[in-house]
């Protein structure tokens, strides 16, 4: 959603596809922009659709009622974040292109063929991706380096008048002095939070947050055994900066779990929320985060799955007022790098480049 409003604001007409189920209400533009707390101008077009869910064979099917749906006179490209585009992107008649931050190729080999299909295809424009990561998966089944395009999360833009932390723990209640350590994301046993709890159960004198909540799963369940960790629902993008302001230091868990195992945590977005948030952050060596964190420059590294080195690594951001103010900083330039504008801005050029090959070079656009 921020990358629609984002391309809409640089003066691009989106209309956004929505399903819509039986039971489903009507959903506006200004209803969205509400929800997601973003500014732009863009067009919704509920379809009636028995295919709404995450489910392979819903949104394949969903992703075929949707081209069917896509008058070519009307619409320059399409557009999609459905996964199912990397391997069914030929049945769309006009010029596409496949958003997504998954490494497709190496989670599921099999679908190499498809996706080296889908390049083929005389409309495909290419593959935009969220890490370089994601994007060496497309690189090694044969998908062309000028058909992929590294395009990073972002934030909103960063300013410069940030909630103060005494100011944020006042509004939110939390202890004044206590130290703090917070997690903001999805609260599930895929994201590595066990080792949040295993480092709250070594440093009972520190509050840890869990931010996310959405329900009584296994993580919050897990953590109603551990006073010192308050597990908080899930938060809009207005109300988050305050929640990240009130911590000493943000944690992505110290885990491989979620990239290696489940693998739909790559370069997660939480990540660029704490940049913004202009606190120190702490998180694990990583392949795919390595790409904006570099080690007490902008965030402080530790060995995943080592709960002791996270804990040594704690105090010492607690304690090294000099080094915390040093990264905070350096979240905070890294930050200012990677807004949704600035995203916008690369993906437009992208798009414009891969049109004009298009045009120039495949007898399908008969010239």
């Amino acid at each position: 959603m921020s990358t629609v409003a984002a391309l809409s604001r640089r003066g691009h007409e989106i209309t956004l596809l929505l399903p819509r189920g039986r039971d489903d209400p009507e959903v506006t533009t200004t209803q969205l922009k509400e929800y997601f707390g973003i500014d732009g101008d863009f067009l919704v077009q509920q379809l009636n659709s028995r295919w709404e869910g995450d489910a392979l064979f819903r949104t394949a099917l969903w992703l075929r009622q949707c081209v069917r749906a896509l008058p070519p006179k009307k619409f320059d490209i399409f557009y999609s974040r459905i996964p199912a585009m990397i391997g069914l992107g030929s049945m769309s008649p006009i010029p596409f292109v496949t958003d997504h931050y998954k490494p497709w190729p190496d989670v599921y080999p099999v679908i190499a063929p498809l996706v080296r299909r889908t390049a083929r295809s005389p409309h495909c424009l290419g593959f935009i991706v969220h890490s370089r990561y994601a994007a060496g998966s497309y690189l090694r089944v044969g998908i062309s380096p000028d058909q992929l395009l590294v395009a990073h999360n972002g934030v909103d833009d960063v300013r410069e008048s940030r909630p103060d932390k005494a100011q944020a723990r006042a509004r939110l209640s939390l202890p004044p002095a206590q130290k703090i350590v917070a997690y903001a994301g999805r609260v599930n046993a895929s994201k590595g939070l066990d080792q949040v709890l295993a480092l709250a159960a070594l440093m009972p004198e520190v509050l840890f947050l869990i931010i996310g909540s959405e329900g009584e799963g296994p993580v919050e369940k897990a953590a109603s055994n551990h006073v010192n960790v308050w597990v908080v629902p899930w938060q809009t993008r207005a109300q988050l900066p305050v929640w990240l302001a009130a911590a000493d230091v943000l944690v992505i868990p110290p885990s491989l779990e979620p990239l290696n195992v489940f693998g739909n945590c790559v370069l997660p977005i939480k990540l660029f929320d704490y940049l913004a948030a202009g606190r120190p952050i702490l998180a694990p060596v990583s392949p795919d985060t390595a790409e904006l964190l570099s080690h007490c420059t902008n965030a402080y590294l530790v060995p995943p799955v080592k709960p002791e080195a996270s804990v040594a690594a704690l105090q010492l951001l607690f304690n090294d007022t000099a080094l915390s103010s040093q990264i905070a900083c350096g979240a905070l330039e890294q930050a200012r790098a990677c807004t949704w504008d600035a995203r916008a801005e690369n993906i437009e050029g992208f798009l414009n480049q891969r049109l004009e090959h298009l045009a120039n070079f495949s007898p399908a656009r008969g010239r």
